[in-house]
């Protein structure tokens, strides 16, 4: 798994329903930690397609998952969710979040998120 990428983009619903996204999630392995970057809105619409994609990282066993929320523009409740519950699923893993504005770090620290998930402002702090 190291070294290896994935990258999606404008991902589509699984739902036939709802439109598609402006979401782009690329996968980045650095050892047994696996590193999202996502880019664009966290939305109502694209929420669920972004745990989608977190569903199918956690399933590859990651020793770490850190998400880098830098390049997003819009980070909604149901973004917050995705969040949780993959920090409830990583159990004695560990899980971080990177973000350097107040679009993504507000609504952390307003629900008091944060205190359970690790925030720092480079993917390489949230690394070590």
């Amino acid at each position: 798994m190291a070294g290896s990428a994935a990258r999606w983009e404008a991902v589509t619903p699984s739902t036939p329903d709802l439109p598609a996204t402006d979401l782009a999630v690329t996968l980045d392995w650095r050892g047994r930690a696996a590193v999202l970057a996502v880019a664009g809105e966290i939305d109502l619409v694209s929420a669920p397609e972004f745990g989608e994609v977190v569903d199918v990282v956690l399933a590859s066993g990651p020793e770490k998952l850190v998400v880098d929320l830098r390049e997003v523009t819009f980070f909604c409740s149901a973004g917050l969710q995705v969040l949780a519950a993959a920090h409830r699923r990583l159990a004695e893993r560990a899980l971080c979040v990177v973000s350097d504005s107040p679009v993504t770090s507000g609504p952390l620290r307003t629900t008091g998120l944060d205190t359970w998930i690790g925030v720092h402002s480079t993917v390489e702090e949230a690394l070590t």
